[in-house]
């Protein structure tokens, strides 16, 4: 069973350690007043440091060991686990409790949050979506088939201004709030390829319409950009089909099911909805999964 060893700053600048088999809950009960008798009345509380562990006694040692720490030493710690591109952690409850590396982030599962760009259009009579092929240097992924952009809400930003960003660092697409739609948010957990990390995010979903081949201009990490029948893509989520696609330049080609990394069942529940409002209809969102390509 995994469990974590952490370190909260309380409002008073107080260090609590402690330990837990769900750092996320626990965060919660910190800030709800329920979580220890030492941090009721410190509230908010932020996390600082963590550690994560294979057994629950593996991390109630380590709770020891940190507990007999002199503050300096303490604070020493908490300099050991710091540096890099920072990323906003959450509790249960949604609430933020403070900023921790995103290297730490992944490896030990801290829920934090990101945004995901949906680009939808009409091409060649054809209702789609465009998904971006990622760079085949990416640590995670690498040269699989996502959303059209992805990333991370930095700390400070909202949804909205996070997806804008990444669809002008991602693909080169230059778009402003009149140009996107809501579409909800989601918990998301899945494991990743970095070192036996994993993640538990809450995605922020956004919609975008560009008929046509929009002029995309992909960046570092992005290899390509192909566009797929939304019938092709509600079948590869609902029935593990490999996906149809064609690229700007005409090309088709066939995406095998296990190369996509944008298959989230709740999402697409939530944003298919919302695509055949977008569309003018259900946009081929049946599922038939029947390719027009030829």
């Amino acid at each position: 069973m995994r469990a974590y060893t952490y370190l909260l700053r309380c409002a008073d600048d107080t260090l609590y350690c402690g330990w837990t088999n769900d750092l996320t809950a626990r965060l919660a009960a910190h800030n709800s007043g329920k979580g220890a008798k030492y941090t009721r009345g410190r509230g908010p509380v932020q996390l600082v440091y963590s550690e994560l562990f294979a057994s629950q006694g593996e991390a109630m040692r380590r709770e020891a060991e940190i507990k007999r720490l002199s503050r300096v030493q303490k604070q020493a710690l908490l300099q050991g686990q710091s540096g890099g591109e920072l990323l906003t952690v959450y509790d249960a409850d949604e609430r933020p409790c403070g900023t921790r590396p995103r290297a730490v982030v992944h490896a030990q599962g801290l829920y934090h949050r990101v945004c995901h760009l949906w680009t939808a259009g009409v091409w060649d009579d054809i209702s789609g979506l465009w998904i971006q092929q990622r760079a085949f240097d990416r640590p995670l992924y690498p040269g699989g088939y996502d959303l059209s952009a992805t990333g991370h809400i930095d700390p400070g930003e909202t949804p909205e201004t996070a997806v804008l960003r990444e669809a002008r660092e991602e693909i080169g697409l230059a778009l402003s709030s009149a140009d996107i739609t809501a579409a909800g948010s989601y918990r998301q957990q899945y494991s990743r390829g970095e070192g036996g990390g994993y993640d538990d995010e809450r995605a922020y979903a956004f919609l975008t319409r560009v008929d046509g081949i929009p002029p995309f201009q992909p960046g570092a990490e992005v290899a390509d950009v192909v566009f797929v029948p939304v019938s092709a893509f509600a079948a590869a989520q609902e029935r593990g089909a490999a996906l149809a696609a064609r690229r700007a330049d005409g090309t088709v080609l066939t995406i095998p099911h296990s190369s996509l990394c944008c298959l989230h069942a709740s999402e697409w529940q939530g944003v298919r909805p919302l695509l055949a409002s977008l569309l003018g209809s259900d946009g081929g969102a049946d599922g038939s999964g029947k390719n027009p390509f030829g």
